[in-house]
Parts: structure tokens; C-alpha cells; sequence
């Protein structure tokens, strides 16, 4: 039987480095129950490709068995349960490995890393890693192209740099490339001595080890330029937004990421940030408001799997557009205010753009936006300042029960403000009829409802019991202990078990005085707080957040026909939150951070990419501009025109071979020119150009010392022009961006830098 090659060394560098690259995935989640199962899904690969690849030459045939043994490893291994015999695989299999992904999204979307360790992110991590080894295995050991091989490894690398909310150690890169180095590295010793025992060997001795050298040797001086200018260009070329692989694991642990704007996170679950608030201001602003109310960024109206997802119904952002007045709907008898405010600086990111209720005007300097009809407002890109007019209502009591003609919100009544949560319905059903009298109107219910919930028997705090499953909101109602988003989400639920149409708000408390009227937010003002609606008077706000952790409460919120009632929220009344006068034993809710640019300052985004395109024609322009400057140096050092011509004769021979034409070795000159003729078909004044050429360069050798030459540089770029046109297309790109008149200029560069360095004696 024929034995072929198994490549064993290069299915080894593959799938050892498809494990390590995959090392730092552990840092996104609290356990790391998929890493076992992973590496043993890798050998699989590894091993099964080596078997094959010792049977057959055939590629496809060696990806297949690899693809149908890992294929049969992940049903196993992760739903065995739903195959028959362990093996076949049944609809209930595709229905449990959806089931799984799908959780697996809604962790990575709701958490911020680290993120639990669900059954669904173990089977999406091994499915993933797998997949990555069988791409990288076949690219570099079935395909002999290892150097493609780094796309799958960098792209599973990227998924951890991008979602760990910090910078990673410099080891963790170190390591994947120093193992890709060493399978291109491998591949070319491969290469290398399957050449060498094709042709005669010319000479004996260590003429085979000596070329191996050399090529090992120019290989790790490209590796290391290639390093260099990678740190070069990270360095210089201004950077663009981070953007990340999935929604939600891309969050600094810490609460805020220094330097760079925040972004509340689309789920409304904060505890993982909140336990390490940042101190870091997001926004500074006046009003005119002496006691100005939260900054709105997002609503909650979907509570099906517990504590909501954020959104926004802001339309496309639009150039100029024009925010109608919200309070024209309003009856003539309640009692508002035009405010202001003015933000000073901004760092919460686009597209969210913290603003107060009743917006009727913003100013945001030209860049595009727009206002939802819930209030949430969209920007194209993040304004460094901008300015808002506002209507702050005062209602009294006897305006939340007037009916209007025409209602201030038509889609209020809709199910999307009423339905329950199907996990937590009986018990909040049960809970209002315990709490709010069955005859009390809409308001004095609501009032029941907040005066409950901001009661002794309630407790703020980060550290929830543990739930051990069950519904949050349930769970909250058991153990009496949470922060603003159990509250907000517990008063929504009971305001839409009276038929009270309900939402949870998300944004920013109104920050502390700093100096004069400045105010300033910060990362752990983040605050949810809910909404309810009353026909008279529109959507109000409500606190049910107990102590110092709230916005002020409004005065409406308060049954004030018992004395009794407003005994546990006098206490916050008047308070604005300070983030610089809380206790530093204070927990606080913070946002959940996403990294993202700066403010902006109105920079156009044509700029920024500009500011790309230049960096990058500034990194590919190194190595011709540096070609250029070396012939031009040269030729001028040359001591008379004979020495001349003979550098410029060396530029045709090196230009041509960037090109892939190598004359034979040994050849005079005008043996040289009948081969490139021959070789290239030349004619016309492509012809003339090197006979020319060829001529002087004869005239430079035979003529008696100090004749008087021509310059032959025109002809010799002609000549590389007529060859260069003629050439493949990746040729041509290759002898442009990295000629070896470059190579050479930069080698000699860094051998005269080594003579300069001092010496061991």
C-alpha cells in the first residue's frame, strides 16, 4: 500500500494554536466548562486529518472525513440526548442546538463579562472552536497554506480582544502568533527540502543548511517588519469606534471605560457593572431647572423574560429635523414650564442621547437625529455638545382623572403597555389585590403601589439572594433586596394589574452640582424608574427606588390625604443625586458601558476615514519610497559614470526580478538582453530602450577609464515599465510594495545599526 504524508508536525502547530487562541475566550465567562470538551473536539480534528491525510492525497476527501468526525463528536458529545443511538441525529437535534444558540445570544446580549457560563454558551463556544480547527487544520496542513491559516485564528482571537471591556496581556497575542509563525515557518522548511532533492545539488558541504538559514532568517525579518509596522500603525493612524462581535460581552467590568463614551446596554440587567462603579463624568450640563428630573435614553415595555430589553422607536436620524411640540396635546388646564438645558460635554454614545421628558426642541450642531414618540431621541454620531428646550409639568391630583377627547398617547392603551409577565403575573396579581384598595383610582393606586415598594420591608442592595432560576421579579418579591431595575420593573407590572398602562424608563439621574448651576453625571448615575400613564395628564414618571438611590420624588406620587403616607418618601423629596456626596460604602447603579468613540466635537466621519486611507498609503508607501531613495543614493555616490552605469545596470536585474525575471547567472550583458528579448516579445522602443542599455553598460566596462557615459535611468524605468505590463496583476502589486532594492536598504540599515552597538569583550 502507498503511505502518503501526515503531516503530523503541521497538524499539531494547528491545533495547538487553535487552542491557545481560544485560551483567552475564558476571560468573557465565569466558569469555563467548555474548554475540555474544546480541546478534545481539536485533537479529534487534528487526529482524524493526520489518519486521512496517511491514506489519500485527496484534499476534499481529507476535509470531509474531518468535517463528518467532528460533526459526529459535537452530537455526542453536546445533544446526544436528542439522537438516536447516540449518532443519528432527529428534528428534536436541530430544534435543542437552536434552543442552545438562542440562549447562548440572549446571555452574551443581556451580561457583561464576565458572563455566566449557560449550557447554550458551552455548545456555542465548542461548535465555534471546533469549526475554527477543522478551518485552520485544513488551510495549513491539508492545503500546505499556512499563512491563511491566521484568518480563522485571528478572527477567534478578535472575539476576545473585542469582548473583554480591557486591554489583554501582550502574551496572549504573543503566543497565537508566535505558533502561526511556526507553522509558516514549517511549511517553508517543507517547501524548502522537497525544492533542494528535486534539482542537483551543485556542490557538496552545507550548501542545503546554509539556504535554510538564509530563508529561515528572511522569514523572521518579515515577521518581525510585519510586527513593527502593525505597532507602527496602531500607534499613528487615528482610531476608529470599536465595534464588537455580539451585543454585550464588549462592557469594561469596572463601569467605564476611561477616555471613551458609554453606552447603556440593550438588556436591563446592570448588576455586573454595578459592582464597580467608575467615578468618570459622561455628561456636565445647566438647566434652568432648580430640581431637574432623569435623562431618558431608552424605554422597557417587554417584560416576557423578566427584566426587559431596552429600546428605542426614534426613526432614522435626519438632518434637521424637527421634534413636534409634545405638550400640544395636553389639556389647557395643566400646569407646565419651558426649561432648558445646555450640555457642556457629552460622553454617552451614539446613537443614545440622554434627554428629559416633553422635549420639544434640539440642538445637537448639525448632526443628524431624532425624537421617538416614546421621548428616546437617536443621533448619527455623538455630539460632543448640544442643548434641548423641555416642558416641565406640575400637575395636581385632580388632572390625572379628567379624561380628555382625543387621548395624548393613542398606542398607550395597547398590549405592548398592559401585558404581564407570564412568569411573575399570579404573583403580582395576588400582590395588588393585598396592596391597593379595589375602589382607588388609577392615581391612588399607583400612589398604593410606590408607598409598598419604598417601605421598611424593602431593602436596596447590589447582592441579590440567589434566585436559583426563578422569575427575577418573583424572586424580588421574595427576598425584598434589589436596586432601581427590580423596583422600576415591580411597580410596571403592578401599575398593568390595574389596567394602568406602564413602562420602565432607563437613563441617567440628574447628576450633582459641581460649581454654580453645573451639573455632573456620571457612569454610576444610571437609573431606571418607571412611567405610567393617565389620560388626563400623559405619561408621568414614578419613584420607587428607596433612599438616596432615586431622583427626586414628585410631589404627585405622594397620597397626601394620609398622614401617614408620605412618612417613608419625605426622606428624598428634595435630594438630588450626588455622586460625589454619597457614602463610599454606597452601592450604586451604574451603566453598563460600551466602549465606543469620544465625543465627537462634530468631526465628519469622511475625515476620520480620510485620516485612515492616508495611514494606510503611508505604511504600504514605506518600502517603494524607501526603493527610491536608495537607487537615487546609489547612483549619486557613484565615483565616476563607468560605476554609474553598472548601479543602474543593477537596478534593471533587481527590478526585473521583483518581477519574476531572473536572466541566467553568469550571462553577459548582451546575452542578458537576447534572453529578455526572446523572453519578452520586446520590440519598438521598448527594443531600442535596451539595446541601449546593453550598449552602455558595455561601453562603461571596455572603454578607457573616465569616458564620458550617458545617463541610462530613463531607459531602465522604460524597460521595467514594458516588463511590469506584461506581468500578473499580483506581480505587479508585489514588485511595487515590496521591491528588493527596499530590502535590501532597510538590511543594510540594521546591520550598520549592529555594528554601532557596543561590543561584549
Amino acid at each position: 500500500m502507498m503511505r502518503h504524508e501526515p503531516r503530523v508536525v503541521a497538524g499539531l502547530l494547528a491545533g495547538l494554536a487553535t487552542i491557545v487562541v481560544a485560551l483567552p475566550l475564558g476571560r468573557l465567562f465565569d466558569e469555563a466548562p467548555w474548554a475540555l470538551p474544546s480541546v478534545i473536539g481539536v485533537a479529534v480534528v487534528a487526529g482524524t486529518g493526520m489518519l486521512l491525510r496517511s491514506l489519500t492525497t485527496h484534499a476534499g476527501l481529507v476535509v470531509l472525513g474531518q468535517a463528518a468526525a467532528a460533526s459526529l463528536y459535537l452530537l455526542v458529545t453536546q445533544v446526544g440526548e436528542t439522537t438516536v443511538f447516540g449518532v443519528v441525529p432527529t428534528p428534536e437535534t436541530l430544534t435543542a442546538l437552536l434552543d442552545h444558540f438562542e440562549q447562548a445570544q440572549d446571555t452574551i446580549t443581556r451580561y457583561a463579562a464576565p458572563a455566566p457560563a449557560t449550557p447554550g454558551i458551552t455548545v456555542m463556544l465548542v461548535v465555534i472552536i471546533v469549526v475554527v480547527a477543522l478551518a485552520v487544520d485544513m488551510a495549513s496542513a491539508t492545503a500546505a497554506s499556512p499563512s491563511v491559516a491566521g484568518l480563522p485564528l485571528l478572527s477567534l482571537f478578535l472575539v476576545s480582544a473585542a469582548n473583554s471591556g480591557g486591554s489583554m496581556h501582550w502574551a496572549w497575542f504573543l503566543a497565537g502568533a508566535g505558533l502561526w509563525l511556526a507553522m509558516v515557518v514549517h511549511q517553508s522548511d517543507v517547501d524548502l527540502h522537497g525544492w533542494a532533492t528535486s534539482v542537483p545539488r551543485m556542490a557538496r558541504g552545507d550548501g542545503e543548511d546554509s539556504a535554510g538559514r538564509s530563508h529561515r532568517w528572511q522569514a523572521a525579518r518579515l515577521g518581525a517588519f510585519a510586527l513593527v509596522a502593525a505597532v507602527a500603525a496602531a500607534t499613528f493612524v487615528p482610531h476608529l469606534p470599536t465595534r464588537y462581535v455580539l451585543d454585550g460581552l464588549g462592557r469594561s467590568q469596572g463601569g467605564a471605560t476611561t477616555g471613551s463614551g458609554v453606552r447603556l446596554a440593550t438588556a436591563l440587567d446592570l448588576r455586573r457593572s454595578l459592582e464597580s462603579p467608575s467615578e468618570a463624568p459622561v455628561l456636565t450640563y445647566t438647566s434652568s431647572s432648580p430640581t431637574p428630573g432623569p435623562l431618558r435614553v431608552a424605554v422597557v415595555e417587554d417584560f416576557s423574560d423578566g427584566l426587559g430589553r431596552m429600546r428605542s422607536d426614534a426613526p432614522e436620524p435626519v438632518e434637521g429635523f424637527s421634534a413636534p411640540d409634545p405638550t400640544l396635546r395636553l389639556p389647557g388646564n395643566v400646569v407646565g414650564e419651558r426649561r432648558t438645558m445646555v450640555v457642556e460635554s457629552n460622553g454617552v454614545a451614539a446613537p443614545q442621547l440622554p434627554l428629559p421628558s416633553l422635549v420639544s426642541s434640539v440642538d445637537t450642531g448639525g448632526i443628524a437625529w431624532a425624537l421617538g414618540d416614546d421621548g428616546t431621541a437617536a443621533v448619527q454620531r455623538t455630539p460632543g455638545t448640544y442643548s434641548a428646550t423641555y416642558t416641565e409639568l406640575a400637575p395636581e391630583e385632580e388632572d390625572f382623572d379628567q379624561p380628555t377627547g382625543e387621548p395624548i398617547d393613542p398606542l398607550a392603551q395597547s398590549d405592548s403597555y398592559l401585558t404581564l409577565d407570564p412568569g411573575s403575573a399570579q404573583e403580582i396579581g395576588d400582590l395588588v389585590d393585598e396592596v391597593v384598595p379595589h375602589d382607588a383610582t388609577p392615581l391612588r393606586s399607583a400612589q398604593a403601589i410606590q408607598e409598598y415598594l419604598r417601605g421598611s420591608e424593602f431593602t436596596y442592595s447590589l447582592d441579590l439572594p440567589s434566585s436559583q432560576g426563578r422569575d427575577p421579579i418573583v424572586a424580588f418579591l421574595d427576598h425584598k433586596t434589589g436596586y432601581c431595575q427590580q423596583f422600576a420593573v415591580t411597580m410596571t407590572l403592578m401599575a398593568r394589574a390595574r389596567g394602568i398602562p406602564a413602562r420602565v424608563a432607563v437613563g441617567f439621574l440628574p447628576g450633582s452640582l459641581s460649581s454654580g448651576d453645573e451639573r455632573v453625571v456620571q457612569v454610576s448615575d444610571a437609573h431606571a424608574w418607571p412611567e405610567l400613564y393617565f389620560e388626563g395628564v400623559g405619561w408621568t414618571r414614578f419613584e420607587p427606588t428607596p433612599g438616596s438611590r432615586a431622583a427626586s420624588t414628585p410631589g404627585y406620587t405622594i397620597d397626601t390625604s394620609d398622614a401617614t403616607a408620605g412618612t417613608d418618601t419625605s426622606t428624598s423629596s428634595d435630594e438630588t443625586t450626588s455622586s460625589s456626596t454619597r457614602p463610599d460604602d454606597q452601592q450604586e447603579d451604574v451603566a453598563v458601558p460600551e466602549a465606543a468613540t469620544a465625543p465627537d466635537e462634530g468631526r465628519p466621519a469622511w475625515v476620520t476615514a480620510l485620516l485612515w486611507l492616508l495611514g494606510i498609503a503611508a505604511v504600504l508607501a514605506i518600502m517603494p519610497l524607501s526603493a527610491l531613495v536608495a537607487r537615487r543614493r546609489s547612483r549619486r555616490s557613484a565615483v565616476d559614470d563607468a560605476e554609474r552605469v553598472e548601479r543602474e545596470w543593477h537596478e534593471l536585474i533587481t527590478q526585473l526580478d521583483d518581477l519574476g525575471l531572473r536572466p541566467p547567472v553568469g550571462a553577459t550583458p548582451r546575452q542578458t538582453g537576447a534572453w529578455l528579448s526572446r523572453r519578452l516579445h520586446l520590440e519598438g522602443e521598448p527594443q531600442q530602450q535596451l539595446d541601449h542599455v546593453v550598449a552602455t553598460l558595455e561601453r562603461a566596462r571596455y572603454a578607457p577609464p573616465g569616458a564620458d557615459l550617458p545617463d541610462i535611468s530613463h531607459e531602465v524605468g522604460g524597460v521595467v515599465d514594458e516588463v511590469r505590463s506584461g506581468r500578473q496583476r499580483s506581480r505587479q502589486v508585489r514588485s511595487v510594495l515590496w521591491p528588493q532594492d527596499g530590502v535590501d536598504a532597510w538590511r543594510a540599515f540594521g546591520r550598520s545599526l549592529l555594528r554601532r552597538l557596543p561590543r561584549r569583550r
